[in-house]
């Protein structure tokens, strides 16, 4: 039984904290108890005094009234969350006053058998002290080397005292006290153990609570709030209505690629970073949260919507500084959306106007910062709107493929022709394909639209002579899609088109993060014999690494150059460029917009094998395709340009455009 007290004793110590504070709170509980022991205490002391007037009796009964005043007392001190500060020391005081009370009360008992002769006292004694013990140890039955250390010193004396004056009835009595004892103990220790594991188990659900609790109110990943949270700190700041309130509604520019290129263990690392960078800037007063995936809004009292503005540029600004990971520095960058508060706002509003905008950023090219204004929310429900009615537009036939032919200019016949997608809604008249191909893109329609155009535009090729081919354009949003090819090879094998006669058009946007997956896509297409050709070439992102990492068969000159081949000589130098640099690489040149004799006489002296614009014809149905080629001889036409280039020593400047449109 002591082994076990030992053994109990030791992993005492290895208790958590919370579990030791929760027992010794137990001990402090009830203070009724001890007050009534110590009044009977100092009662029965003065009584056994009295009647028996030894010193011994008297200093000893002083002695426990006095310990019973301060064990009293020392309850009064204590406060509930006291154990928390100081567990040790308020154990130490509880075990030091337990210990010497039931000291005490057992000498007194021990003394009074040995002196007095009246067996009034005796038993009065003896009840008081085995009631003691029995109640000490229920009540401390959490800390059992106190209950058991209570139980010896009170109650072992009369043991003691009863062997000292031997009768059979004394010896008797004894032998019982001592039975009871290790009764007492025994029960002691195995109430412990009970005892002990309804606190562990308490205890646990506690600390499971806190965590659960914390979880739910922060992000699991940063350690910062979650948008529960920020939402409840931002209707509490709005309820005061004391400061204007700006929120600031970030998202990190292209993190998809980085956590498919580099893996998520750098995606980690950069929101980490983040949340690092936003919680310094915010400051004090300002709250951040993290939104879920790569959103983070911070929201801080501001003095005026240009304050909010220059706190969200700061924020831009820190978020451009790379991250390390693993060695390799990595760029990224925030596109923000920008709220202000106003009377009357709600945490709702705000935030959906902070949404907005950042919608806004993000169509203005990312890495900027965009403020709030009641347009922004006008073009977002209309874009909504084309959104929604778009997913429907194939199905209800209200698409439908225009087609633009391409002219090689060297024999004046039809190269190719461009697919050209068109929106025809039953309400509102047409939207323009700049409209809605980008909300297309954004709202993941695109894919299927794709497939759509495709379909038809091989369908419509393979009516037309073998000789001409059939050119569409590829979202840059469907490069990383690695089905592409295989649906393109599918759509090849159903309409009995040959793939040299498809052309695909990629713009130079689609080629600027360099993502593998865009290589691997374009080698699909390369292997399945398709043509590729650079769209838009020198607006922009315009890089020779570019021609060197893909292998195209065209460049497509940007109709911006056409346009402006009159007054601008930047614009002819970069068709000169272009046309020098695609003949040494023995690639194509097609120049878009031609609309002017004069246009097409500067570009077929410049090179350019094939040209495009409203100088040969307008976009058209498909089934005005066939009428177009039977009547389409331009061969006379590039015929008189060839001679008027060779009478002019070198090629003339263009004048006023004389336009045509076949």
């Amino acid at each position: 039984m002591l082994l076990n007290l030992f053994q109990i004793r030791t992993g005492d110590d290895k208790l958590s904290r919370a579990v030791r504070v929760a027992l010794l709170e137990a001990l402090f509980a009830s203070r009724a108890s001890l007050m009534v022991a110590s009044v009977l205490g100092a009662a029965l002391s003065s009584v056994v005094g009295w009647l028996c007037p030894s010193p011994w009796i008297i200093a000893c009964g002083v002695l426990l009234t006095l310990s019973g005043i301060l064990r009293v007392l020392s309850f009064g001190v204590y406060r509930p969350g006291s154990a928390n500060a100081n567990a040790r020391k308020w154990e130490l005081i509880y075990q030091l006053g337990a210990l010497s009370y039931a000291m005490l009360l057992g000498q007194l008992t021990m003394l009074t058998i040995l002196i007095s002769s009246d067996l009034r006292l005796h038993l009065l004694t003896a009840v008081l002290s085995t009631g003691y013990s029995a109640g000490a140890a229920g009540r401390n039955t959490g800390r059992p080397s106190i209950a058991v250390g209570q139980l010896l010193l009170c109650s072992l004396p009369l043991s003691i005292a009863l062997f000292m004056r031997p009768s059979m009835p004394n010896v008797l009595l004894a032998i019982s006290n001592i039975l009871f004892i290790i009764v007492i103990t025994d029960i002691t220790m195995l109430t412990y153990k009970t005892v002990l594991e309804a606190f562990i188990d308490r205890q646990e659900k506690l600390r499971l609570a806190t965590v659960y609790e914390k979880l739910s109110k922060t992000d699991p990943l940063t350690g910062i709030d979650n948008r529960t949270t920020l939402k409840t700190n931002l209707e509490e700041l709005l309820q005061r209505g004391d400061k204007t309130i700006a929120v600031i509604w970030l998202d990190l520019d292209r993190f998809k690629q980085i956590n498919d290129t580099l893996g998520h263990a750098a995606g980690d690392l950069i929101l980490h970073a983040v949340a690092s960078r936003l919680a310094e800037l915010s400051g004090r007063e300002g709250k951040l949260a993290r939104f879920g995936g790569d959103e983070f809004i911070v929201i801080i009292p501001v003095a005026n919507a240009d304050a909010g503005v220059a706190i969200a540029d700061k924020i831009r600004e820190a978020l451009n500084e790379p991250v390390e990971a693993d060695g390799t520095l990595i760029d990224i960058s925030a596109s923000i959306g920008l709220s202000v508060s106003a009377p009357g706002f709600s945490a709702d509003k705000l935030l959906r106007h902070a949404d907005v905008a950042l919608y806004e950023a993000k169509a203005r090219g990312r890495n900027c910062v965009e403020l709030f204004d009641p347009e922004m929310e006008e073009r977002l429900l209309n874009s909504k709107q084309i959104e929604h009615d778009l997913k429907r537009a194939i199905a209800n036939g209200e698409l439908e493929l225009y087609f633009q032919p391409i002219i090689n200019l060297k024999t004046g016949r039809v190269k190719s022709f461009e697919a050209l997608l068109r929106w025809h809604p039953p309400i509102n008249g047409d939207v323009p394909p700049s409209l809605f191909i980008p909300i297309a893109e954004t709202s993941h329609s695109i894919g299927p639209i794709t497939d759509w155009v495709l379909e038809k535009a091989c369908a419509a090729a393979v009516t037309w002579p073998d000789e001409i081919s059939v050119a569409v354009n590829i979202s840059p949003a469907l490069l990383t899609a690695r089905r592409l090819p295989p649906v393109i090879y599918e759509t090849l094998l159903k309409t009995g088109l040959h793939p040299r006669r498809l052309e695909l058009e990629i713009t130079e946007t689609a080629l600027v993060e360099d993502n593998p997956d865009t290589r691997i896509v374009l080698d699909g297409f390369q292997k399945l014999g398709i043509s590729l050709s650079l769209d838009d070439f020198g607006t922009g992102y315009s890089s020779l690494s570019y021609l060197c990492r893909y292998s195209f068969d065209a460049i497509k000159i940007d109709r911006s150059f056409m346009a402006d081949v009159y007054r601008s000589s930047e614009s002819r130098a970069v068709i000169q460029a272009i046309s020098s640099l695609a003949t040494s690489l023995e690639l194509t040149v097609v120049a878009e917009g031609i609309e002017t004799l004069e246009q097409l006489e500067y570009i077929c002296g410049q090179g350019c094998a094939a040209g495009q614009g409203y100088y040969f014809a307008r976009p058209m149905p498909a089934a005005k395709v066939h009428e177009y080629l039977d009547r389409a001889d331009l061969e006379l036409e590039v015929l008189k340009i060839g001679l008027a280039q060779q009478q002019a020593k070198k090629p003339r400047r263009p004048q006023e455009p004389e336009r045509r449109i076949a």
